[in-house]
């Protein structure tokens, strides 16, 4: 069955605002190692960026899988963001040097580094004192979307147990549920709380 692309996921699947990509990849012999320093490398740098910049990109996870007795290599992200826009906010946010570590060990970099080559070389797609650089990355992805799109399978089924909210309300939940804790933990505030009005809220904390 042929997936129908849509502007929100790409080729992939929905569950409320998040969608899903998973594309494989061939490892170049010999390179099974190369390529998991380099996915592991991907991973710490996605968690030295501050949080809300990763966030703003769309992202809600990422891993990559090596099987296939180190000939293949699965790179699975869940995202909230429309398919374009995610794409192009995790090259501008992440930058396209730390997907170049992992992806030159795959034999699909022969095609995408043809495209860098399009795009004006590494430097017009990572070095971001250029003043052209966003409207350079966002003018010249299309081919990288579909080199992602052709290794791609859609999930035969998939359900997000959180797809109805954004990361932007898990992480507005989270700071009024630690500051709500920490007004229930002040003496100060018991003759506040004990205002009727504020007996639905109680009730839900409790629970």
């Amino acid at each position: 069955m042929t997936a129908t692309l849509t502007k929100k996921a790409g080729k992939g699947r929905t569950d409320g605002v998040v969608s899903e990509l998973a594309t494989y990849f061939h490892i170049k012999p010999g390179h099974e190692q190369e390529v998991r320093a380099a996915v592991a490398r991907f991973v710490e740098e996605l968690r030295r960026q501050e949080p809300a910049r990763t966030i703003k990109t769309g992202l809600r996870d990422t891993r990559h899988v090596v099987f296939d007795g180190g000939r293949m290599l699965l790179w699975a992200t869940t995202f909230e963001t429309e398919w374009d826009p995610y794409v192009d906010d995790a090259i501008l946010t992440v930058g396209f040097e730390h997907f170049a570590d992992w992806l030159q060990h795959t034999t699909e970099w022969d095609d995408l580094f043809a495209w860098v080559e399009e795009a004006g070389g590494m430097s017009a797609l990572t070095d971001m004192s250029r003043p052209d650089f966003e409207e350079n990355v966002r003018n010249s992805t299309a081919r990288l979307k579909k080199i992602l799109q052709d290794g791609q399978e859609q999930a035969a089924a998939y359900f997000n147990p959180l797809g109805t909210l954004t990361m932007p309300q898990v992480v507005r939940a989270q700071e009024l549920d630690a500051a709500f804790q920490e007004v229930l933990d002040d003496p100060a505030a018991e003759q506040a709380l004990a205002h009727p009005a504020l007996k639905p809220l109680l009730a839900r904390a409790a629970a």
